[in-house]
């Protein structure tokens, strides 16, 4: 059955599961697997219980102790396709976690978060290094340490362009500049402003009577007598 959060996590030592494969693989184990058969392949009792219930979890063995068939295809598998095989079954039984984790790149601390909801919570570092070990048996060895610094988003900045593209204008706007080229600034700015979409009546009116006085103030009223050969004169009349 396949490893999830749902139910007890296996948990036992990957040297012990690994060792029993490969006994099973070179003599054979009994037809029925049960703690006297663990002792006997070396386990030592404290480690009995956690082994047994790994080897069921874990799809070695059957109801009763028998060996599963997962199991007698590892034992039957050519030296050539052991590892593969093993890898097949791992696949198989850790399922739920390779969803989150890739045993050949991930870190510890990346396999360790992908157990970090299973049961029991205080055996999750023996889970780690149970998936660990068997994935390295498979050929598949994680990395270990801790996970990489986290990547930092850049910031991008625009850098200044040296060569600015020249504005754009409009028909309007580039008569509208052409037009103004000469005028007090003042008056330009003015003019300037004038909208292209209309206005409104007391908007208008209210630039007629500013347009009014910087006119005035730009261009100073002069009498008709002070005019020469059809030019202005700038002396601003006094009085009439």
């Amino acid at each position: 059955m396949p490893v999830t959060a749902d139910q007890p996590a296996p948990y036992a030592p990957a040297k012990a599961i690994i060792g029993l494969i490969e006994r099973h693989r070179s003599k054979g184990l009994p037809s029925i697997v049960d703690g006297d058969v663990l002792g006997r392949a070396g386990i030592s009792d404290s480690l009995i219980p956690r082994t047994l219930q790994a080897l069921y979890t874990l799809g070695l063995l059957e109801e009763g102790g028998k060996p599963s068939r997962v199991m007698e295809g590892i034992r039957l598998a050519p030296e050539g396709d052991y590892k593969m095989r093993l890898k097949e079954w791992l696949s198989e039984a850790y399922a739920d976690a390779l969803v989150y984790v890739d045993p050949a790149t991930a870190t510890e601390t990346d396999i360790r978060d992908a157990f970090r909801s299973y049961k029991p919570t205080g055996q999750q570092s023996r889970m780690v290094s149970l998936f660990q070990g068997l994935f390295a048996a498979a050929g598949e060895t994680p990395q270990k340490g801790k996970s990489s610094t986290p990547r930092v988003a850049r910031v991008f900045v625009p850098k200044p362009n040296p060569h600015p593209k020249p504005k754009e204008h409009t028909p309007d706007s580039t008569r509208r500049d052409a037009s103004l080229n000469g005028l007090p600034p003042a008056l330009s700015g003015l003019l300037a402003s004038l909208p292209t979409n209309g206005w409104p009546q007391d908007r208008r009116d209210q630039f007629v009577a500013t347009f009014g006085a910087v006119l005035d103030f730009c261009v100073p009223i002069v009498s008709a007598s002070s005019q020469k050969g059809g030019g202005l004169d700038t002396t601003a009349t006094t009085g009439s």
